[in-house]
Order: C-alpha cells, then sequence, then structure tokens
C-alpha cells in the first residue's frame, strides 16, 4: 500500500477550499499552511492568464525530512504516509531544510514543525482527506497508487503527469496534471514584489497610466512590463529563513575550539611542551568554554529547547545531528579529562589526552558538512568539498586564537606560537583555495548557480567578499607571513588571528543565507 496524490490542475478554479479544509481538519494557525494554492501570471497586461497549482507535502518514497530528523518526529508509516509525532519534536528545522518542498513549518502556537499528514486519522478509518473530500471540481485525486483498480493508479499509469523537483531523488508520491511548469519549478518565474494576494503591498511590478487619452497617448497602458517577461508569482505561502545567525556563530564557536586542541596537538609534534599552564589547563579550559557556548547557541536557536536532550534520548541515529551530539559530548568529556588531568598533575598521560582531543577537534570541525549534506533542499550545501572547508577553518580559527590569546595573556612559547601562525596562514590560504575552487567548478544544478549568485553577486556579496575574503583570508595570511618573518610583532600575530575569526564569522554566515535564498516553492 502506497498512498498519494494527484492534482488535476486542468479542473482546479483556484477556489482555496482545500487550503480551507484543512486548516479546519487540522487547526492550522493563520500565517501558516499545510496546503496552500499558489498563483502564477503569464503575459502582458491586458493579454494574462493565470495558473494555479496546488502545494503540500508529497509523502516522498525516501523522504529526507525522516532520514535527518534527529528525534524520529518525522516517521514514514507502512502505508507510505509521513506522519509526525508533536510530542518529540524538538524544533531544530532540520527538516524544513531537508525538504525540497518547503512543505514543512514552524507551528506558531505549539513551537514545533508540522506538515500536511494525508489527514492520516481519516484514513485510517476509511474517508479520504478533507481536501479531497472539499473540492468542488473533484481536481484532488487521493488513493492507493498499488492498488491497479484506483483512479489514483490509473492516472499514473496512462495519463501524462508532472512532478516537482524529481532530480532531488525523493520519488515523490504527488503527481500534477496539466500544471504550468512555471508553476511547479520555483526558478522558472520571479516573485511581483508587490506583497502578493491578501498580503500587504508593496510596488507593484504592473504600472498603468490612467491619464486622459491624448493623441501622443492613446489610453491606458502598461508603461513597466516587458513584452517577454517571465511568469510572474501573484500568490503564495511565505517561507522565512529556518536557520540564521546562531547557526553562522555555531560555526565559529565550534571551530575555535576544534581548532586550539588541533594546534596544540601540532605544537607538540613540533617540540612544544604540553606542561605549561596553557598547555595543562589553558587549552581545554577555553576550549570548553566556547564548546558550551556551542552548544548554548544549537539549545537557543531549538524552537523546543526544553526537549533539547532527546537528542540523547531519544535520538535517530541516521541523523548527523544526532551523531553530531555524540562527537561534541565526546570532545567535551575528553576536554574535561584533559582539564582534570592538568590541575592533578597528571602530566603524563596528558600528551595521549591531547591527542585524542585533536582527533576528536577534527570531527568536531568536520560533522557539520554531512549534517549540511542531508539538507538535500540546499544545493550549495551539498558541495564535496564543504568538508575540507569546515576543517580549514577550523585550522584558521584554532591558530587565530591561539595568537590572540597568547597575545593577551603573555604565552611566551616559540614551537606554539609557529604552529599557531602556520596553521593560521595555511587554514586561511585553503579557505581562500576552496572558495576559488567554488567559483569556477562548474554548477551542476540551477539551484547551486543561483545560490552563488546571491553569495557572490546579489545580497550577500559585500559579507562575502569584503568580510570572507578580504578580512578572513587575505589579511590573516598577510599578518601572518609578516609575523611569520618577525616573532617579534606579537600585536601583528594578534591582528591577523582576530582578522581571521570575524572573516570565518562574515563567510560562513553568507555561506548559510545564501544556501537558503534559493525558493523551493
Amino acid at each position: 500500500m502506497r498512498y498519494g496524490f494527484v492534482i488535476d490542475q486542468t479542473t482546479c478554479i483556484g477556489c482555496h477550499a482545500c487550503t480551507v479544509a484543512c486548516k479546519t481538519e487540522h487547526q492550522v494557525p493563520l500565517g501558516v499552511n499545510r496546503t496552500w494554492v499558489k498563483y502564477i501570471e503569464k503575459g502582458t497586461w491586458p493579454d494574462t492568464k493565470r495558473f494555479f497549482s496546488v502545494m503540500r507535502c508529497n509523502h516522498c518514497t525516501d523522504a529526507p525530512c525522516v532520514t535527518i530528523c534527529p528525534t524520529r518526529a518525522l516517521y514514514k508509516r507502512h502505508d507510505g504516509i509521513i506522519d509526525f509525532d508533536t510530542d518529540r519534536c524538538i524544533g531544530c528545522k532540520s527538516c524544513m531544510q531537508a525538504c525540497p518542498y518547503d512543505a514543512l513549518y514552524i507551528d506558531p502556537e505549539e513551537h514545533t514543525a508540522q506538515k500536511c499528514n494525508y489527514c492520516a486519522h481519516r484514513t485510517d478509518v476509511g474517508l479520504e482527506p478533507a481536501c479531497v473530500v472539499v473540492c468542488p471540481e473533484q481536481a484532488i485525486v487521493a488513493g492507493d497508487l498499488d492498488d491497479p483498480t484506483t483512479r489514483i493508479a490509473t492516472m499514473v499509469a496512462t495519463e501524462k503527469l508532472s512532478q516537482r523537483a524529481v532530480e532531488q531523488g525523493t520519488r515523490p508520491n504527488l503527481w500534477y496534471k496539466g500544471a504550468h511548469e512555471a508553476s511547479l519549478d520555483p526558478l522558472l518565474s520571479v516573485d511581483s514584489g508587490d506583497g502578493g494576494i491578501w498580503q500587504d503591498p508593496a510596488a507593484s511590478w504592473l504600472a498603468v497610466d490612467l491619464t486622459p487619452d491624448a493623441p501622443e497617448r492613446p489610453g491606458p497602458k502598461v508603461v513597466y512590463e516587458a513584452p517577454e517577461s517571465p511568469a510572474r508569482v501573484v500568490y503564495n505561502n511565505r517561507h522565512p529563513m529556518p536557520w540564521g545567525w546562531r547557526v553562522s556563530s555555531y560555526f565559529l564557536t565550534k571551530g575555535i575550539a576544534a581548532g586550539l586542541a588541533i594546534v596544540m596537538a601540532l605544537a607538540m609534534a613540533a617540540g612544544a611542551e604540553i606542561d605549561t599552564r596553557w598547555g595543562r589547563w589553558g587549552v581545554p579550559l577555553i576550549a570548553g568554554l566556547l564548546l558550551a557556548v556551542t552548544g548554548a547557541l544549537l539549545v537557543w536557536d531549538l524552537k523546543r529547547p526544553d526537549r533539547f536532550l532527546f537528542l540523547l534520548t531519544k535520538g535517530n541515529p541516521g541523523s548527523w545531528l544526532v551523531r553530531g551530539a555524540w562527537v561534541l559530548s565526546a570532545y567535551a568529556a575528553v576536554l574535561g579529562l584533559w582539564f582534570l588531568l592538568g590541575l592533578t598533575g597528571g602530566s603524563d598521560a596528558l600528551p595521549a589526552v591531547a591527542w585524542i582531543a585533536a582527533v576528536l577537534g577534527l570531527a568536531v570541525a568536520g560533522y557539520t558538512a554531512f549534517l549540511f549534506g542531508q539538507a538535500e533542499a540546499r544545493d550549495l550545501w551539498q558541495s564535496p568539498i564543504l568538508l575540507w572547508h569546515m576543517i580549514a577553518g577550523a585550522f584558521a580559527a584554532g591558530g587565530g586564537a591561539t595568537l590572540l590569546f597568547a597575545f593577551v595573556f603573555g604565552i611566551d612559547d616559540p614551537p606554539l606560537l609557529d604552529a599557531a601562525t602556520w596553521c593560521l596562514i595555511g587554514g586561511a590560504g585553503a579557505l581562500g583555495l576552496i572558495a576559488i575552487a567554488e567559483l569556477v567548478s562548474r554548477h551542476p544544478t540551477r539551484n547551486i548557480a543561483e545560490a552563488m549568485h546571491h553569495l557572490t553577486r546579489g545580497a550577500y556579496k559585500t559579507e562575502w567578499w569584503v568580510g570572507g575574503q578580504l578580512v578572513g583570508v587575505l589579511v590573516p595570511v598577510v599578518l601572518g607571513s609578516i609575523y611569520a618573518g618577525n616573532p617579534d610583532l606579537e600585536i601583528v600575530g594578534a591582528l591577523g588571528g582576530l582578522a581571521a575569526l570575524i572573516g570565518i564569522w562574515f563567510a560562513d554566515d553568507a555561506y548559510v543565507k545564501a544556501g537558503q535564498s534559493v525558493p523551493l516553492s
């Protein structure tokens, strides 16, 4: 058994009865929708045409939202319905990043994710979903796709139908009949910018001259409209970015926490002694504090922070959110052991513990690349070199932070400072090379190309180029190189380290936002 939908857009009249029925059936609050009707318009006034498309969860056979959900709040039933357990949701919003169809939202009252669940409570007792029952044109067809006698199975087998974002490999169980291509592909239409139907108005895409007729002005006419204009979205559901500055800041804090241990281990390999105040308890103390800040940012970003322990007690081992929690916990434990041994004089075991911490530091730095890889809807984040970006960032952040703290606390340990300097130069340089590789490489999807446009030439170009590349790459490499040749200029090394930390935040913030800037519906 495998339930699905076919939506006949050749008969849909855009009446929103399905939206209202869904809201009533599930008591969906104002401002959010489990299902909604998208309007687009084509043509030049007055020769325009409007097209409708009903948007909702696609109940995918390979649902990425289920894979990434850290607490199994999202799960696939035996009948193919992707259902949701509100009582397990922690509001991490990762499912919203994984869904290529913008089908999930945060309920403003429950503060948990929600979506269409095929009216599972009705389906279980033999009733059709509320949207199907209420549709005046019978444009929504529901049923068992595996039963060849059903209407939906016949339509899928015999008629020409379309689906959304099939390239994502989710195998959606929602088909459209007669839908305009620009209705289903958000990159084939543009936002009209007028606020949309039933929304606060903005400057309209349509400007009409209604002044009295004159010989040189024969009558009303469009004065701002290109003859070959693309399809315009005139009504759609709003989908704000799920992740913001707290996620960008978490990148930086965990990068520093991981990098401090990595730099210390490399310094030991270069001959530095760990039996110093910095080596015994300075590194684990500061790294531990920054790791605590990392955890605080993660919990703060949850819509249900009261349930954050569900990551450990009800965790989905297939989610990199859960695996990341394990890595962070293990790193915290090793840092705690390092700190205690440093205070109690267990210096014989300190080198081994420091090396274990450095290895775990690499895991702390890199696991986010795999987490972002599970965010299937954000193609920009699927880059195979994201892992190396994260690790390079940890080297730059660890080296920069070490030089900064060495200047503040007066640490004079040449092997340590040399290791920190070369970690700063190498890490920042690697970040620059990775950025170049992203720019010159072929972008396999239009989603990536659009996100790269926003990153490098659009809304986030200043943050990316000035903050990320100038401050975060060029300045640290130059100042780090000057300091490497003139060890007495501690202030130069410290400023290079500070620039690296600032630049890493700006670059990651632009990257996080650009990945979410491409419309999915």
